[in-house]
């Protein structure tokens, strides 16, 4: 496609999405009255900052700047912390923790805040049972998730769910812990609970079973897009692992 045919794509649709966000006058003009530097202009004022700004562009920024320099935000919700130790201020350090794969200082976290009076909420005690998974404490994060669901049966999540039936596979509870992967597999479109399904069903002597659902697994993603295939790498893994331990 010719550069200049390029930069007039460009600016039409860009030209559409300020008009669509009410930002037409006088972004509309400058980007169409000046190409390519008004689409420019727009990208970095008006777009990025948009998008940095939401859920999924923060996630973005801060696994890019995990991969720069790891430590550097983990650092700064420590010190954060030091000055301000608030349940906000330490949940944030819990979950940087936990992304670092600093799973004791994760648990050390997230146990202080349910002890303390305002922070005493699910998403706490599933840091804290993720935690003691993590840390080879399966028993542990299984009383946790019981404990939270005798106490609050109307709280479900995908990430309590999902744990759940990793604490029940690590705790032995096999039989459970299929169903629990089958059902979560299905009720929530879930790889993960597939593959790691596939993975049980090897470890438990059912090789045929874990190698078609293994199989199942690679088959549904090699027809799905390629963000989609690498979003879900770790599972893909997991799968073909199955395959070849199988």
């Amino acid at each position: 496609m010719p550069i200049a045919l390029l930069v007039l794509c460009l600016n039409v649709a860009l030209a559409v999405h300020a008009a669509k966000t009410g930002r037409f006058s006088p972004w509309g003009w400058i980007i169409i009255l000046l190409p390519p530097l008004g689409g420019i202009a727009y990208l970095l004022v008006e777009v990025l900052p948009d998008l940095l700004g939401s859920p999924r562009g923060q996630s973005a920024q801060r696994a890019i700047a995990r991969s720069v320099n790891p430590e550097k935000t983990y650092r700064i919700l420590r010190d954060r912390l030091v000055d301000a130790d608030t349940v906000a201020n330490r949940a944030r350090f819990a979950e940087e923790c936990a992304a670092l794969g600093k799973w004791q200082e994760a648990w050390e976290q997230y146990d202080e805040i349910v002890r303390r009076p305002n922070g005493d909420e699910p998403v706490f005690r599933l840091g804290r049972a993720e935690a003691n998974l993590e840390l080879g404490r399966p028993a542990d994060a299984l009383a946790e998730l019981e404990a939270l669901t005798a106490r609050e049966p109307d709280h479900d999540s995908p990430r309590g769910r999902m744990l759940h039936a990793r604490a029940l596979a690590a705790t032995g509870r096999t039989d459970e812990a299929l169903d629990a992967f089958e059902t979560i597999s299905q009720r929530d479109h879930s790889y993960e609970a597939r593959a790691r399904l596939a993975a049980l069903l090897a470890e438990a002597g059912r090789a045929d079973a874990g190698r078609r659902t293994a199989q199942e697994i690679l088959d549904r993603l090699r027809r799905a897009p390629a963000h989609v295939r690498k979003f879900q790498g770790e599972w893909v893994r997991l799968a073909e692992d199955v395959l070849r331990r199988t």
